[in-house]
């Protein structure tokens, strides 16, 4: 009766009985099935000496044993469980990776709610293998096996059987483990060189098996191993190992390689019986050398905080202002400024509420400006985009109309043109009423000379300020209303002393004779910025771009001269209508001609320019594989985030990173000078800035070669100095990791 109630087995085998190397058999961990109960089922490989099968991924030879199921009605069941592995050698010396003697193939069913007692429960399982020894000989049978059906709780079967090999199933790696994992990653011409490095605090094992790694989904490349498992000294003695490293070299069958490397990590611990293995599954990014998920996915802020612990909302704000402050310093807003200076001294003389009322007015378009570039910053992340400090210069339709704009300032101060709308002073700031300025006309014209400051300030970021704005963008709609509200306050602080203090302007000049030239030579910074404005476009569209536009310019000129000539205050109504007419028609007509065809050809254009490079034809272009794969090589790697719209970028250019000095020493260390140029609109640099908790350019980063984890970033305002005392700075640290057996580069092997 005992033998009647254990599960009824039957075992076919395509070579007959007792000829082929393998027997078969269907197993359960249960004697009876209960309903809505699970149980484990397992198919038993049994191999003659010297005989091997295989795992779910055989490595580059052999094929994995399949299941195929067939279950009653109402029966689910999971997916096959396989134990861990062996590394065997197949004739030839290829590696693979299986199992020999014996192993378990697991799985779990679960039965349905409703059975009936008095049926039995039938379940087959087609089972096809590989067995290999010299040669290699296919397999396959049809198991079955019959189940009782009962309503109590089944009694177990098989019990040591599955528990010894449920053991031996993988579970997932975590932080936590006796052993810890980390990964390096090395870009090669061949493939991928991945090197794992296990620390046991002194319980690590190594011999034979241990540690080892057994990879999975390998049908699109290869893996080898190349070098020993030891990590410490090699004259060190078994028990004095703490640490170990495997090296694969990963070789892609095809032209794409793989992003992340799935395997099995086996190990052993002196703590434990012999031959007790641990094993862990894993997933190693490969995409992003030593960046989990690859760089785009990295981020830098926390690394960069260390030892200065999380900055305060306060000091954000303090640094708002005085970026904001500074901004008035940077190149990009000289033009304006000089228009500003100007005015005041116009008002020399001047009543000194009116003095009050002017600066008030000009600092108050400078925060209200602010407070719209924080509206739009809002609206836009609301809506998904990415964007950063200063995009509005990657627009090319932005540039020429800024520079219109700035070319009609600079014919006003010539004399052209004087340009008055209806409750407006002119453009050029020196409209007068009765040879002094009306009330509403200086409010007004003080207000949107504020506003065309703040514009013209966008493209450049001052000390502090990146600080403040990266932190702003990635923050709430409140947050970033406060940051660039604080902004605005330090950019317009200065005018609003001014306001406060009127009495201040009689230490300025008398206005006389000299204004007339002193607004002229304005006029001359002024046009010097449209051609800035000219070249930024000609690094974004070519060079026709730059002749159309400026051809576009000349008609504008021509309209403004109209205006300028044939009006005056004695001009009749059908004169002004004439005028007015005549200059918009022409303005019309070449932006038609000029400027139409190319800004509907724009984005055609920009992907036309080629990559921006330095003089010295030492600088790479930007791209995400290439920066990886440079981090991973082990060399220093220098990144320079820059625009060419941005003239804090180019006055760093020219200065520092040119200098004699630098230069030597980038080539001294083979330092890799990487340009990541965002004059056009780039995700991958908007998401890269973004990782070092920066909204704009520019911004200089350093990965130490063998510390990919420890970035070290400039400030926006270098010199010579701060430059090669970060370079000093990133050379200790590679020889810091080249001695603790990090280094993986060609250069650092040398020096080692």
């Amino acid at each position: 009766m005992f033998l009647l109630s254990l599960p009824l087995l039957t075992a076919v085998s395509a070579f007959g009985t007792g000829s082929h190397p393998v027997k078969a058999r269907l197993l359960s961990s249960v004697e009876s099935v209960a309903p809505g109960q699970p149980f484990e089922l397992g198919i038993l490989l049994s191999m003659e000496s010297g005989w091997h099968t295989y795992w779910k991924s055989p490595g580059v030879v052999g094929l994995p044993t399949r299941v195929e199921w067939e279950l009653p009605p109402g029966f689910e069941s999971g997916p096959l469980r396989w134990p861990g592995p062996h590394k065997l050698e197949d004739p030839g010396g290829l590696v693979a990776y299986g199992y020999s003697d014996e192993t378990l193939l697991l799985t779990s069913l679960l039965a349905p709610e409703e059975l009936d007692q008095e049926e039995e429960v039938r379940i087959g399982a087609s089972v096809s293998w590989l067995v290999c020894r010299e040669i290699c000989i296919p397999g396959d049978t049809t198991l079955s096996l019959a189940l009782p059906v009962s309503l109590q709780s089944p009694t177990a079967a098989n019990v040591p059987l599955f528990e010894s090999y449920a053991a031996t199933i993988p579970t997932p790696y975590r932080a936590g483990d006796a052993v810890s994992l980390q990964h390096r990653v090395r870009q090669t011409e061949a493939g991928i060189e991945v090197r794992l490095l296990l620390d046991g605090a002194g319980d690590l094992r190594i011999g034979a098996e241990s540690p080892d790694f057994y990879p999975v989904e390998m049908k699109s490349f290869a893996v080898t191993f190349l070098e020993p498992k030891g990590a410490s000294d090699a004259s060190a003695s078994e028990s004095d190992r703490a640490e170990a490293e495997l090296v694969l070299e990963i070789d892609p069958y095809g032209v794409d390689r793989p992003s992340v490397l799935k395997g099995v990590l086996a190990y052993e611990l002196k703590t434990d019986p012999a031959g007790t293995r641990h094993l862990r599954t894993v997933e190693l990014a490969l995409e992003g050398g030593p960046f989990p998920g690859g760089l785009l996915a990295a981020d830098f802020t926390t690394v960069l905080s260390q030892g200065e612990g999380e900055l305060s909302l306060a000091t954000y704000i303090l640094f708002a202002v005085l970026g904001g402050l500074l901004l008035n310093l940077m190149p990009c807003v000289l033009p304006v400024i000089s228009l500003k200076v100007l005015g005041f001294v116009s008002q020399a003389g001047v009543e000194r509420g009116r003095i009050r009322r002017l600066g008030l007015a000009f600092a108050a378009g400078i925060v209200a400006t602010f407070v719209a570039l924080a509206a739009g910053v809002a609206l836009l992340q609301a809506g998904g985009e990415q964007i950063g400090w200063g995009v509005q210069f990657q627009t090319s339709g932005f540039v020429i109309l800024l520079s219109a704009l700035v070319f009609v300032l600079g014919l006003s101060l010539f004399g052209l043109v004087t340009i008055q709308l209806p409750g407006m002073a002119s453009l050029g700031g020196v409209g007068r009423e009765g040879g002094r300025e009306g009330a509403s006309d200086g409010l007004t014209a003080s207000f949107f000379n504020g506003v065309l400051a703040t514009v013209l300030a966008t493209p450049c970021t001052a000390p502090f300020l990146g600080t403040a704005l990266g932190f702003a963008f990635t923050q709430s709609a409140t947050l970033i209303f406060a940051i660039f509200a604080a902004t605005g306050a330090g950019m317009a602080l200065p005018y609003a002393v001014l306001a406060a203090r009127p009495g201040w302007t009689r230490f300025l000049p008398k206005p006389g004779e000299w204004m007339e030239r002193f607004k002229q030579l304005m006029g001359f910074l002024l046009m010097g910025t449209v051609l800035w404005l000219l070249w930024v476009l000609g690094k974004q569209l070519g060079m026709e771009a730059v002749v159309w536009t400026s051809a576009f310019l000349l008609a504008l000129a021509v309209a403004c001269w109209i205006i300028g000539q044939w009006l005056d205050l004695r001009s009749t109504r059908r004169r002004r209508l004439t005028a007015w007419t005549a200059a918009l028609a022409i303005t019309t007509a070449a932006y038609s001609v000029f400027l139409h065809p190319l800004l509907a050809s724009a984005d055609n254009l920009a992907q036309l320019q080629p990559d921006a490079e330095a003089a010295g034809e030492r600088w790479q272009p930007f791209s995400v594989e290439r920066v990886e794969g440079l981090i991973a090589s082990g060399s220093h790697v220098f990144v320079d985030f820059t625009a060419e719209w941005c003239w804090t970028c180019k006055v760093n250019e020219y200065t520092v990173l040119a200098d004699d000095d630098v230069r030597e020493r980038f080539a001294e260390l083979d330092v890799q000078l990487i340009r990541a140029d965002w004059t056009n609109r780039d995700a991958e640099i908007a998401k890269l800035l973004r990782a070092f908790g920066r909204s704009g350019v520019p911004l200089y980063v350093i990965f130490p070669g063998g510390r990919p984890d420890h970035p070290l970033v400039l400030p926006e305002v270098i010199t010579t100095g701060i430059v090669l005392e970060k370079l000093e700075e990133a050379e200790a640290l590679r020889r810091e990791s080249a001695g603790r057996g990090e280094a993986n580069s060609p250069r650092q092997a040398e020096q080692n």
